[in-house]
C-alpha cells in the first residue's frame, strides 16, 4: 500500500529526532552504542520509501555531524555512513539502468572530474603513503558519489535544488545556533571564535566557508524578481541570510567576508553581460601582472603592519601583512615548504592526502612560527589549488582549474540563456554560492571536510542538471 504524505512526513520527522538523539547517544555515552542500532534498521526503512528524502536528510545532516574516532582514522556521524550506502546504490544502478547515467557522463564536467578521480588514482599508487592517498581517494569518491552522481540525477526538477538547500541551511542553522551559544559564553571573543563551533566543525575558517555559500544562495533567491519563489520561500530565504550573516561576522573570517565582496563584484560583470572568454583572458592578464611585478608588490605590502585578532575592519586589512600577522606568517610558511616538496616532485607530487604527514622537513627554522608544527598534527596547506599542485603534481593541478573554469562556463551559458527565470535564478545563486569557495580557496583548504565537499560537489551536480534541462545546451547536441 502506499503512504499517505502525512505518514512519509511523521516517518521523515522521526528520523531526524531519531538521529539526532543517535549521535547525541554515541558521542556522550559511548556505552549505549547497541541502542542506536534500531535507528539503522530505520534508515534502511527510508531507503525503500524513497532515496530522494533520504538525499535531503543526508544534506541536512551534514553540517552537525560528529566525527566519531575509530582507532587513528574518523568518521562523521550519520552523513558519511549514509554517503556510503548511496556509493553502493549507485555502483548498482550502474550496472542495471546504465542508460539513465549515459548522457551526464558524456558532459564536460563530468568528464573532467572523472579525469580528476584517475589522476588521483594514479597519484594515490605512487604516493610516499599510499595508505593515506587510498584513504582519501576513498572519502572523495563517496561523497563525489553522493552530491555530483545522485545530485546530477536529483536536481534535473529545479525544486529538488531548493529542497536540497532548504534541507542543508536547516541543519546549518542550528549549527549556527550551537555555536553562537558557545560563543556568548565568551563574550563573543574573538580569540575564541576559532574554537566554539566543536566538535560539529574544525575551527571558525570552515565554518564561515559554509555560512558564505549558503548565505548567497539565500541573498540571491531573496531578492532575485519572478524567480518562481514562493512567500514562505522568500521567509526561508530571509530567515537564512540573517543567521548565515550572524555566523560571518561572529566567526572573525577574512576570507569570508572578501569570498562574499568578490562574488559580488563578479555578479557586476555578469549585469554587463561580460562574456566568460572576456573574463578569463582578464584572469590570466592579471596572474601574468601579478608574476611579472611580484617583487613591486611585496615592497608595497610588507610595510602593512596591521595585525588579524582585534577586529573584523583590521581582520581584513591584515590579510597583506606577511611579515608580522602571524596566521598570514605561517600560511607563507606552508606554502614555501609547499614550494620546495614541488621542486622535487613536480609531475606526480607526495600523493593525495599527504601534506600535513610530509611538510615538515621542508620548513625553515627562520619562517616558522609559534603555530607551527612538526607532527602532522594540524598542517593544511592553507589553498585548494596549492595543496592539490603539491600532492598531485602539476597535472593534478591543471585539471582542478580546468574543472573548476568548466564549471563557470557552464552556469554562465544557463544564466544568459535561460529557458525560465526560475533556472536563471538559480544558475546564479549556485555560481556565485560556489566562486565564494573558489576565492575562499586561495587561502583555505576545506574539500577533504564533509561540511563543505556535501554541498560543494552536489552544487557541481546541479550545474549539470540545470545544463540539461536549459535549451542552449540541448540545441548543442541536436
Amino acid at each position: 500500500m502506499r503512504l499517505l504524505n502525512t505518514d512519509i512526513k511523521k516517518i521523515y520527522t522521526a528520523s531526524i529526532s531519531s538521529i539526532l538523539l543517535g549521535a547525541f547517544l554515541i558521542i556522550g555515552s559511548p556505552e549505549y552504542y547497541i541502542l542506536t542500532l534500531p535507528l539503522f534498521i530505520l534508515l534502511i526503512g527510508l531507503f525503500l520509501v524513497s532515496i530522494e528524502n533520504v538525499y535531503y536528510l543526508v544534506a541536512f545532516c551534514t553540517p552537525i555531524s560528529i566525527k566519531l574516532m575509530v582507532g587513528s582514522s574518523g568518521i562523521n556521524i550519520p552523513d558519511e555512513p549514509l554517503m556510503l550506502v548511496f556509493l553502493l546504490l549507485f555502483l548498482v544502478r550502474l550496472f542495471k539502468d546504465f542508460d539513465s547515467l549515459r548522457s551526464i557522463l558524456k558532459h564536460p564536467i563530468t568528464i573532467l572530474l572523472l579525469i580528476n578521480l584517475a589522476w588521483l588514482f594514479i597519484t594515490s599508487v605512487t604516493s610516499t603513503l599510499p595508505i593515506v592517498s587510498f584513504k582519501f581517494l576513498l572519502a572523495r569518491i563517496w561523497t563525489v558519489v553522493f552530491g555530483f552522481f545522485w545530485g546530477s540525477l536529483i536536481f534535473k526538477k529545479p525544486k529538488n535544488i531548493k529542497l536540497f538547500f532548504t534541507a542543508f541551511a536547516l541543519g546549518l542553522c542550528l549549527m549556527i545556533v550551537y555555536t553562537t551559544n558557545n560563543h556568548a559564553a565568551t563574550g563573543f571573543s574573538q580569540e575564541k571564535s576559532m574554537l566554539v563551533m566543536h566538535p560539529l566543525m574544525d575551527d571558525h575558517t570552515v565554518y564561515s566557508a559554509v555560512c558564505s555559500i549558503v548565505f548567497i544562495y539565500a541573498l540571491v533567491l531573496l531578492t532575485f524578481k519572478n524567480g518562481g519563489v514562493t512567500y514562505l520561500g522568500k521567509a526561508l530565504a530571509f530567515l537564512f541570510a540573517c543567521f548565515c550573516a550572524v555566523g560571518i561576522v561572529l566567526s572573525y573570517s577574512r576570507a569570508a567576508v572578501l569570498s562574499i565582496i568578490f562574488a559580488f563584484g563578479f555578479y557586476l560583470l555578469l549585469k554587463l553581460k561580460i562574456r566568460f572568454k572576456t573574463i578569463l583572458i582578464a584572469l590570466f592578464l592579471t596572474l601574468a601582472l601579478a608574476i611579472t611585478f611580484a617583487d613591486k608588490i611585496y615592497q608595497t605590502v610588507k610595510y602593512n603592519k596591521a595585525v588579524s585578532g582585534k577586529n573584523l575592519a583590521t581582520d581584513i586589512r591584515s590579510i597583506s601583512n606577511v611579515r608580522t600577522d602571524e596566521s598570514n606568517v605561517e600560511r607563507i610558511n606552508r606554502w614555501e615548504s609547499g614550494y620546495r616538496m614541488l621542486l622535487e616532485k613536480p609531475f606526480f607530487g607526495y600523493g593525495p592526502g599527504t601534506y600535513m604527514f610530509e611538510y615538515s622537513p621542508y620548513q625553515r627554522a627562520h619562517e616558522m612560527t609559534s603555530i607551527s608544527t612538526t607532527h602532522g598534527t594540524m598542517g593544511a596547506m592553507h589553498s585548494e589549488y596549492f595543496g592539490p599542485l603539491v600532492e598531485t603534481g602539476v597535472i593534478g593541478l591543471l585539471i582542478i582549474i580546468t574543472l573548476f573554469l568548466t564549471y563557470i562556463s557552464t552556469l554562465m551559458r544557463v544564466y544568459y540563456n535561460p529557458t525560465t527565470r526560475e533556472i536563471k535564478m538559480l544558475s546564479l545563486a549556485i555560481l556565485l554560492a560556489m566562486l565564494s569557495y573558489f576565492f575562499h580557496g586561495l587561502l583555505n583548504n576545506f574539500l577533504d571536510q564533509d561540511k563543505i565537499a556535501v554541498i560543494f560537489w552536489a552544487m557541481m551536480g546541479m550545474a549539470v542538471a540545470m545544463d540539461f534541462s536549459n535549451k542552449s545546451y540541448r540545441e548543442q547536441i541536436n
